[in-house]
C-alpha cells in the first residue's frame, strides 16, 4: 500500500500486490473495492521492496521540500509564494501537495509519523548495500530522522523534519 489513512477511510488506496498470480486475479474484486489503483507487481516479496523504494523517494522529497522552505524561510522569503512558485516547476511534488502547507504552519498531524520514516529509511539503506550500492541522498534523509527521534520528535508526522531545517524553530536542537 503507498497511501496513508485519509485514502483507506475513503476506499482510494494505491495497493500494490505481490505473490502468485492465480490468488491475485481471483481476489481482484475484492482488492479494487478498496483501492483507487491496484497493481501486481510480481513475485511475494516484491510488494515490500517496491514499498519500501516509494518511501525511500517520498521521505527524500519530504526533507527536500522541509530544506527548501526552510531556506526561503531564512531568506526573508514569503513560503506561501515559495510553495506556489514551487507548484509551477520542477519543484513539484506530490509531498509539496500534502506537506508544504503543513510545514510553514507547523501543523505536523501524523499521517506518516517520522519514527516510521527512519525505520523505512534504514530499510531501502539496507536494501541498497544488499544491491551494492550508496545512495547518499537516502542516508542522509536517514539521518535526518534519525535526529528527530533523538530529538524526541519521531511521534511528528514525517513533514516534521521541517523542525530541522527552519531556522527559528532549531532552538530546541542543541546539537547545532
Amino acid at each position: 500500500m503507498a497511501s496513508s489513512i485519509p485514502q483507506a477511510r475513503d476506499g482510494t488506496l494505491y495497493l500494490m500486490i505481490g505473490g502468485k498470480r492465480e490468488p491475485f486475479e481471483r481476489l481482484r474484486p475484492m482488492l479494487e473495492s478498496m483501492s483507487k489503483s491496484l497493481r501486481y507487481v510480481g513475485a511475494a516479496g516484491t510488494a515490500a521492496q517496491v514499498k519500501a523504494l516509494v518511501n525511500m523517494v517520498m521521505n527524500v522529497n519530504t526533507a527536500g521540500l522541509a530544506e527548501g522552505l526552510g531556506l526561503g524561510e531564512a531568506l526573508g522569503l514569503d513560503l506561501g509564494m515559495l510553495r506556489a512558485v514551487f507548484s509551477q516547476t520542477g519543484a513539484a511534488s506530490r509531498v509539496l501537495e500534502t506537506d508544504g502547507e503543513d510545514m510553514q504552519k507547523r501543523e505536523h498531524d501524523v499521517f506518516f509519523s517520522a519514527e516510521h520514516a527512519a525505520k523505512d529509511a534504514h530499510i531501502a539503506t539496507a536494501l541498497a548495500q544488499g544491491a551494492g550500492l550508496y545512495l547518499p541522498l537516502a542516508e542522509a534523509t536517514a539521518a535526518q530522522y534519525d535526529r528527530m527521534k533523538a530529538l524526541g520528535l519521531g511521534g511528528l508526522d514525517k513533514s516534521g523534519v521541517a523542525e530541522l531545517t527552519f531556522k527559528s524553530r532549531r532552538a530546541r536542537d542543541s546539537a547545532r
